[in-house]
């Protein structure tokens, strides 16, 4: 049953992890990730100078609201970059929508990338200095008490815990993105919403809000009017498809000075996309008041549209504007409909009134009123008849009123033929499944029949796609969302004939199977989800044009008591062109309405508040359609006048007769009275009441009631009926003894109605049969089922405030009188179901014993009296003996075993439950019952393959005279209950019965798992001559795929630890084969008892958790049912074999079970449930998983505590300090005495200086792993070693754990020859990888005892050698996860020598030293220009690795023409490193505490360019992590930007690499000056060694000794020109201006010769004679 207070209140955890971000574009200052919610915010650390900031931080959010209310959030994340004397900067955000992450497996996204984008609101020029950067990486969870996170794994996961796991790449970007799942490439969208006029019940001033993604858009207010117009738009643009998965549409009204929300409305991209671009409207949305829903607030013409953009970074800017008005005829045509609704009859009434009221409402119109007068059944009852019931008489009044809305009854068409397609197949599945009860074991005939349903199926969707069911009409404009929605189902029903053509196959394939009745469940199962599927589509898929809710008030005494909520458009008069109009459509169609009170507030269908059930039929139909509409119902309805409207049937009255068949039921037990109640059922249908006698005494009545109404008439004629049956009404009632209240639960069932025509045809079918030597087919049988009389018995619930309080097996049906007598009134109660539907009884003997009581509450055990557990089941009662003494709070009983008879059906559905008591005696002997609880999945307690004989009183008596033997038995009768006997085969193999059942499953998939003996013989002989490898045995006995490794290098592995073995376990990369060389364990990800391959532990006995039950008369909510103690029960049920079927007819009371010698291995079990049993508990702590932070601006500070009975250790002066995933590492060992001492509770406090807080606490059950048959005291480790990290550490070798096991099943002993052993007729050969040194006896049995399921005496598995993964819960918030603590536990008996405890101390990180030599850098940009204007760098290098804050810097490389530089310069950086967790190891303080922080070994270096006024500029960086790096080029023609799939390396195991690698320049072009093609480049030499080689061999840093390092050639204008002057003159000067001075000089030189020569000219003339 669905969840009816999914919609209260609850306790919800937000968890998010930020782990890092990438490439951000912002390589200096210091960043941080801001997480808001629910203006809540919270920060993390800061991280500098990098474009890839590691956080790895832990927040949790705690909310108290409604999961509806939750989901409506939105979390920001904003990365910022913080400044100094203003607003710190946000690179870029990422909105999450809380709805997309619920819509996630285990409601979580996990190592997931989202893009962060350009913040909301910037614009302008701001844009391109905030472009979205890089991505961030987070988890994000949502834990609820309701849905507990992640829960146990399936059955099918279970093989895959023994293989190691390969580790996702989550460092991949575009295969882990944060986007929803859709087909669609991500990609910019832009949004419209128009919102144009609203229409509003109440006067006032009105305003829309619109809400997604973090904007917010309003329209302008409307002032004084019902009638507001906006005529407004918003435009916005973000991702498709996004995270934010919904839009939020607010109405705010002007109440009281303030504006307040009075109706809101969601809608999600599921109903609007189609996987294709969003879109929805025109369209009018109905809005309700969300205080009230019943309260009809207005609606509002909008429209939503969206184009995608060519923009790769557009503004996420909001722009509103105003925009013209809608032409809505251009969509839709308004019509006036007629709503009528015409009551007929009414029952079931909850009332004291004698007069009711009838109204029926749409939207903000009501009907007049039908009146009557309410009346109270006859007859007597057990206690006041608090119901009454009202039948109108011919002509019947009817509700009736227009209403002017548009006329959208073409685009219903595809609604109503899915509607159609869903009651067809769920008709047919109900008639099904009674077909399987009645032909339990005929899986080839269900086969048969579900073809045929299939196949019906398949022609109704041909049909449907043939004649256009999803086509639109012409006359009404389609908008894009009827073409996205029409081509979305056509697209889905395309490609569901596909899939139902492969179930039928499937059927087909497995008829030659011995399968087949699995496969029948699993293509019934999938029916069931493609029902489920298409409903989701009929509810989620009509958004637009939908209709308001259609309202049916019933009102007594002038107090409206219930209402019936109902979709309008189901009862619309189709259009008048489609085919078959009224086929579709329950217009004018009489049935019942269930009415439930005004008050109620539950989310389920069924929640026990009925107020009515009424009888009547509903039409809405358009008025100018009424002739047409008038004309299709005259053949049977006739209007006798118009205004009152009122009706009369052409048929009056229609005579019938009901059966009620009753058979039991299963009662939850509740806390309103001292003993057990006395329960009976009641009937109510109109005037017609009955009751079934009291079943005295019992949570688990038997009534084989037949209850007939006689004299029933029911208006109007049968045809009526047999399209919607009548609905009956339901009372279970318990009456205490001790006073006169009844506490009732309510319920309905649907009659079965059966025309004299159908039962005249089965009466000559029975006829017809009964002469037939054949059997008819099985399809014959299936169609004749249909209308099948008495109908077969069901399990209906029946509930009381939300709450189911029982469940009753019964049937209705209604059978026609044609051409009897009418009958008298009159209600007959008798005793005896007809055997066509009568349960077919077989005797069962159930066998109980009874471990005992744990964990008792001390409330509860304060009385000093004795106490005794019983378990009762049909007519069977069996009890312990007397409570002996208490231990502690664990209760043991002095005779612990009891059997006996019970009388069950052959069908399990129909098994009566199974009840437990704890019933405390008085002095007087007076019992007082005080818990109860009924026992669960009853199925798993058959044992199938196994017959118990069973023998009546008087035989046994005879047996024990006559048979001397008996007498002589060894077995101790005292622990045995003496008014039973013992119920096990003489010839039992002395194990469990369910432990043969499994083998008998395994025996059933290995077909060669027992060669024959010959053929074991010459295997054996093969084996000892070496003529087959041991591979061979286990391929052949165990269909081993791959051989087993022969060889491997020799490995040291002295310097490996447990934590080896620990983080080997974890995700290996699937290319490396390393891992294969290392000792492993098994990871479960959560509880051992939690694991099915183990039976959940509770092999050996079932906890059944005892409750005072539910207060039923304060129950207003959900209500949690305490828990006051565990009753431990070891339960069998056997069918009964011979003898069995000769007393038959006596009843199971005169049937005992044939004695018998109970088997050594339950005798030593019983013995030992009276002694107390010491055993050593160790307790390996080792660590803890994302632990909620207790404190406000820092996480916890973790300790671990232990609680062992009254003993407790702490370990409070160890706490780690400041950390979500603390690694504790911590030993304890603990003392305890069983069953006392039995639940181990280990509690996380965060340690602070006042007071400790519980972080979160988890309690193991001793007991189960003491007592399993899996054997969880100490886990099989995966090979055996004496030596090493990898030490057997149990009492026990292999050799010696498998000859007890094999003396305990009563087999043969291991038998080793050669290489192979052989148990129980199956081979092993040796699976050793790694100790091949150690004994081959031990390798071979411990081979074995790994694959122990596959041996058919055993059939389980034992537990291996382990780390289980624990949820930690606080008592305040129950099912709340509050982290996860990693642990194992080892039991050891006391007093005896146990093993040396294994060492987990965490490895403190190893002192390294990084030297990093930067010899040379290429194609770096350029980032001045110098006054020449020539474009050059002065280049620098700076690096650090711990803390930006001690960086190392290069000299500089002054003006660099080319990009090129060159150093050799040395860096040296100093860490700490943890190989096992691959963490750097940070040590901090925070005032004087000392914490730990961990981030990735990562080198940071940067290339830089100084400048002597300004800021320096970013030229490029490079980030290397040194465990994970990838490959260096050798040459720096060969360097490029790094491919995916490039090799990498760990350097902390090469210790020294060098070469090129690619830097990451800038993006940005810097002012004035060009963004260079070129890609840096740097030559890196980079070596680790430990601190104590560092020492040894010290080197200086720079170019300084030790070890000092050449300077580099640089060109002769490498200098800095404000130091050397002259040498600027000649290297930087002179070579640009000395062209210049030569050419200055040279004609300086010639224009002086020319004037000297000018000058001289003339005076040489004049000295020149003339002559």
């Amino acid at each position: 049953m669905e969840n009816c207070f999914s919609g209260a209140p609850q306790e919800f955890l937000v968890c998010i992890t930020v782990h890092k971000a990438s490439n951000v574009g912002v390589p200096s200052g210091e960043l941080y990730v801001k997480v808001s919610m629910d203006k809540m915010t919270k920060s993390t650390k800061t991280f500098t100078n990098s474009e890839n900031p590691f956080f790895n931080e832990y927040f949790v959010f705690e909310f108290h609201c409604t999961l509806t209310e939750l989901l409506r959030l939105t979390i920001l994340f904003e990365l910022k970059k913080s400044m100094t004397y203003k607003k710190n900067l946000i690179v870029g955000e990422l909105l999450i929508d809380l709805h997309s992450v619920w819509n996630q497996p285990y409601h979580s996204y996990f190592k997931k990338w989202g893009r962060l984008e350009t913040p909301i609101g910037v614009k302008g020029e701001a844009v391109s200095l905030l472009e979205s950067h890089g991505h961030l990486q987070i988890d994000l969870a949502i834990i609820s008490q309701q849905n507990v996170f992640l829960t146990a794994f399936k059955t099918d996961d279970t093989e895959n815990l023994k293989k190691p796991l390969t580790e996702p790449n989550y460092d991949d970007i575009e295969s882990n993105l944060l986007q929803h799942s859709s087909r669609l490439v991500p990609s910019n969208i832009r949004y419209f919403i128009g919102l144009y006029r609203g229409y509003f019940r109440k006067k006032g001033n009105y305003m829309i809000q619109v809400s997604f993604a973090g904007f917010n858009g309003k329209t302008q207010v409307a002032k004084q009017t019902t009638t507001p117009i906006w005529n407004h738009e918003l435009t916005f643009a973000w991702m498709y498809p996004s995270v934010s998965q919904r839009f939020l549409i607010l109405i705010f009204a002007h109440e009281h000075m303030q504006w307040k929300c009075v109706a809101e409305y969601e809608i999600s991209f599921e109903e609007i996309a189609f996987n294709t671009k969003p879109s929805l409207g025109p369209t009018y949305l109905h809005f309700y008041d969300p205080v009230n829903p019943l309260n009809y607030i207005g609606r509002l013409l909008m429209d939503l549209r969206s184009e995608f953009m060519a923009e790769e970074q557009p503004s996420h800017v909001l722009i509103t504007k105003s925009i013209a008005g809608l032409d809505e005829s251009r969509y839709w045509r308004d019509d006036i409909f007629l709503i009528e609704f015409l009551p007929l009859m009414g029952d079931h009434i909850h009332t004291n009134a004698n007069t009711y009221k009838l109204s029926v409402s749409l939207a903000e119109h009501t009907s007049n009123f039908v009146e009557g007068q309410l009346k109270t059944p006859l007859g007597k009852f057990h206690n006041t008849i608090l119901t009454k019931y009202f039948r109108q008489e011919a002509p019947y009044p009817s509700c009736l009123f227009r209403i002017r809305l548009p006329d959208h009854r073409s685009k219903y068409d595809g609604d109503y033929f899915m509607i159609d397609l869903v009651n067809q197949m769920s008709a047919e599945l109900e008639t099904f499944k009674v077909f399987q009860l009645k032909y339990t074991h005929q899986y080839e005939s269900q086969a048969k029949c579900l073809k045929s349903i299939i196949t019906d199926v398949l022609n109704k969707i041909k049909e449907g796609i043939s004649s256009n069911r999803f086509e639109i009409d012409e006359d009404s404009q389609r908008t894009t969302w009827d073409i996205n929605r029409q081509l979305y189902l056509l697209n889905y029903f395309t490609k569901l004939p596909q899939e139902l053509r492969e179930l039928i196959h499937a059927l087909r394939c497995c008829f030659r199977e011995r399968h087949l009745d699995e496969s029948v469940s699993d293509v019934l199962l999938e029916l069931q989800r493609l029902i489920g599927e298409i409903n989701s589509l009929i509810n989620m898929l009509r958004v637009q044009d939908e209709w308001p809710e259609l309202i049916l008030t019933l009102s007594t005494g002038g107090k409206e008591v219930g209402v019936c909520r109902l979709n309008a458009k189901h009862f619309l008069k189709p259009h008048p062109k489609k085919q078959n109009p009224l086929a579709s459509s329950q217009c004018w169609k009489v049935k019942s309405f269930v009415f439930r009170s005004v008050s109620c507030n539950h989310t389920c269908t069924n929640c026990g508040c009925n107020a009515a059930i009424i009888l009547g039929c509903i039409s809405i139909v358009i008025e100018r359609e009424r002739k047409e509409f008038l004309s299709s119902i005259a053949s049977e309805w006739s209007l006798i006048k118009e205004e009152p409207m009122a009706w009369q049937p052409k048929v009056r009255q229609t005579r019938l007769r009901c059966h009620v068949y009753v058979h039991q039921a299963k009662v939850r037990p509740t806390a309103d009275q001292s003993n057990f109640c006395d329960g009976y059922l009641r009937t109510l249908f109109g005037e017609q009441l009955a009751e079934t006698y009291t079943s005295p005494g019992t949570h688990s009545p038997i009534w084989n009631a037949v209850i007939t109404l006689k004299g029933l008439t029911l208006p109007g004629s049968i045809v009526w009926y047999l399209q919607n049956p009548p609905m009956f009404s339901l009372e279970y009632r318990n009456t205490e003894r001790t006073s006169n209240d009844d506490h009732v639960a309510k319920g309905y069932i649907t009659a079965s109605v059966i025309s004299a025509e159908d039962l005249a045809k089965n009466t000559q079918r029975e006829s017809a049969d009964a002469g037939l030597c054949w059997s008819r087919s099985p399809l014959q049988k299936f169609q004749r089922l249909k209308h099948i009389t008495p109908p077969p018995l069901k399990w209906l619930p029946v509930a009381r405030k939300g709450i189911v309080w029982a469940e009753v097996l019964m049937s209705v049906e209604l059978i026609e009188l044609v051409d009897q007598k009418p009958e008298e009134k009159d209600v007959t109660l008798a005793t005896g179901i007809p055997a066509a539907i009568r349960p077919n009884m077989l005797y069962f003997a159930l066998e109980v014993i009874f471990v005992g009581l744990r964990s008792y509450g001390k409330s509860s055990l304060g009385s000093a009296n004795k106490r005794r557990a019983k378990v009762m089941m049909g007519d069977l009662v069996l009890m312990s003996g007397l409570s002996g003494a208490t231990t502690k709070n664990s209760i043991n009983f002095l005779v612990s075993y009891a059997s006996g008879v019970v009388s069950l059906p052959d069908q399990q559905e129909y098994w009566p439950a199974m009840i437990a008591a704890d019933v405390l005696l008085s002095g007087f002997g007076h019992e007082s019952t005080v818990g109860i609880a009924l026992i669960p999945n009853l199925t798993s307690f058959l044992l199938k393959n196994k017959i118990t004989k069973c023998v009546r009183k008087n035989e046994i008596k005879d047996e024990d005279d006559n048979d001397d033997d008996n007498k002589n038995e060894d077995v101790d009768r005292d622990s045995i209950d003496s008014t039973t006997t013992l119920s096990l085969d003489s010839d039992s193999n002395e194990d469990d019965d369910d432990d043969s059942t499994e083998a008998d499953e395994a025996n059933e998939n290995e077909e060669d798992a027992s060669p024959t003996k010959g053929k074991n013989c010459w295997m054996r002989f093969l084996f000892a001559l070496g003529f087959r490898p041991a591979a061979y045995a286990n391929r052949r006995a165990l269909r081993f795929e791959d051989d087993l490794a022969q060889d491997h290098e020799l490995i040291d592995d002295s310097q490996f630890t447990w934590w080896t073995k620990f983080y080997n376990s974890m995700y290996v990369d699937s290319s490396e084969r390393f891992y294969q060389y290392k000792h492993r364990l098994i990871i479960f990800p959560n509880e051992l008892e939690k694991q099915p391959q183990f039976s959940y532990l509770v092999d050996w006995a079932v906890p059944v958790h005892l409750t005072h039950g539910l207060k039923m008369k304060k129950l207003s909510g959900p209500q949690k049912e305490n828990i006051y103690a565990t009753l431990k029960l070891h339960i069998k049920l056997t069918p009964c074999g011979d003898g069995a079927g000769d007393g038959a007819g006596d009843g199971a009371d005169m049937l005992r079970l044939l004695p018998t010698t109970l088997s050594p291995r339950y005798q030593a079990m019983v013995k030992s449930l009276d002694e107390a049993v010491k055993i050593m508990v160790r307790v390996y702590v080792v660590q803890g998983l994302q632990l909620r932070p207790r404190d406000r601006n820092k996480n916890s500070d973790c300790f671990v505590r232990l609680t062992l009975g009254a003993k407790t250790m702490s370990d409070s002066a160890n706490y780690i300090a400041n950390q979500s995933n603390p690694i504790f590492g911590r030993y304890f060992e603990m003392e305890a005495t069983l069953p006392g001492d039995h639940m181990l509770q280990l509690i996380v406090y965060d340690h602070d200086k006042l007071r400790d807080d519980v972080i979160g606490h988890t309690r193991i059950d001793l007991e189960d792993r003491w007592r399993s048959k899996h054997r969880a005291t100490v886990g099989i480790a995966h090979e055996f070693s004496r030596q090493g990290y990898n030490l057997w550490h149990d009492i026990r070798l292999p050799s010696e754990i498998l000859l007890e096991l094999c003396q305990q099943r009563g087999i043969q002993a291991p038998y080793y020859y050669g290489k192979v052993i052989e148990v129980d007729g199956t081979l092993f050969g040796d699976e050793t990888v790694i100790c091949k040194s150690e004994e081959l006896q031990e390798r071979l049995s411990l081979t074995v005892l790994k694959n122990l399921d596959k041996l058919p005496s055993f059939g389980y598995s034992l537990v291996p050698e382990h780390v289980e993964t624990r949820s930690l819960y606080r008592d305040e918030h129950p099912n709340l996860e509050q982290g996860k603590l990693q642990l194992w536990i080892e039991l050891y008996e006391a007093n005896m020598y146990m093993p040396q405890p294994v060492d987990i101390t965490p490895i403190p990180p190893i002192g390294y030293e990084v030297r990093v030599v930067v010899k040379n850098l290429s194609g770096i940009q350029f980032g001045d220009r110098n006054v020449f204007g020539k474009l050059m760098s002065d280049i620098y290098v700076i690096g650090w690795c711990q803390d930006a804050q001690r960086q190392q810097s290069t000299d500089i490389h002054y003006r660099s023409f080319a990009g090129d530089a060159a150093f050799n310069w040395r860096m040296i950086f100093p860490m700490k490193y943890s190989a096992n967790e691959d963490m750097m190891v940070i040590s901090r303080k925070s005032g004087l505490e000392e914490f730990e922080i961990k981030r990735p070994p990562v080198i940071y270096l940067q290339v830089w360019d100084k400048d002597v006024m300004s800021k320096d500029d970013f030229l490029g960086a490079l980030e290397l992590n040194l465990s994970n790096m990838p490959m260096p080029y050798a040459t720096e023609r060969q360097c490029r930007a790094y491919p995916i799939k490039r090799k990498r390396l760990n350097l902390f195991t090469q210790k020294a690499i060098n070469g090129w690698f690619p830097l990451r320049s800038r993006t940005q072009p810097q002012p004035g000056l060009p963004l260079s093609p070129m890609n840096g480049k740097c030559q890196l030499d980079i070596e680790i060694c430990t601190e104590v080689e560092a020492s040894n061999s010290p080197a200086g840093l720079g170019h300084d000794p030790p070890l000092a390092l050449e300077k580099p050639y640089r060109p002769d204008t490498a200098f800095n020109p404000l130091t050397h002057p002259f040498k600027s003159f000649k290297h930087i000067l002179w070579p640009v201006i000395r062209k210049y001075v030569l050419w200055t000089a040279l004609i300086v030189i010639i224009v002086v010769g020319l004037i000297f020569f000018m000058s001289n000219l003339p005076g040489k003339l004049m000295s020149v004679p003339l002559d």
